[in-house]
């Protein structure tokens, strides 16, 4: 069987370049590429192992993604956190939304939710135990 790695996860946004910019300060992502026009905007950013990229883009005539969803677990981006509880108030003196206290979960996981300023969804996660 051949294999496949992810190259990215792309997901159309409002404004990708200032996203990657939060993403970096609050998260401490790196910003691997951004470029943008009066049209269409893209920002290709990576957590700090480098091995996950998610592109932010804007492109004409497509709505955000975080216009379609109907609840907040449909698409979350979930970044580890050694204490949500701290953490939280980091997200939220930056501009995230605290949404609640995730009840899906595995016993002795800890999950917060919190949407970013433009409407997508954050999970922090504590887990008891990797998968």
């Amino acid at each position: 069987m051949k294999h496949y790695n992810i190259e990215h996860i792309g997901i159309i946004v409002k404004e990708p370049v200032a996203m990657g910019h939060w993403y970096k300060k609050v998260m401490g992502f790196n910003i691997r590429f951004e470029a943008q026009d009066e049209e269409k905007a893209v920002a290709f950013v990576t957590d700090s192992s480098e091995k996950v990229m998610l592109e932010f883009g804007k492109v004409p005539d497509v709505s955000p993604l975080s216009r379609q969803t109907d609840h907040h677990l449909q698409f979350h981006i979930a970044v580890e956190s050694n204490d949500p509880e701290n953490d939280v108030e980091h997200f939220v003196s930056n501009g995230a939304r605290f949404i609640e206290k995730c009840p899906l979960s595995r016993p002795g996981d800890y999950l917060i939710v919190l949407e970013d300023p433009w409407g997508n969804c954050i999970q922090l996660v504590k887990e008891k135990a990797k998968y």
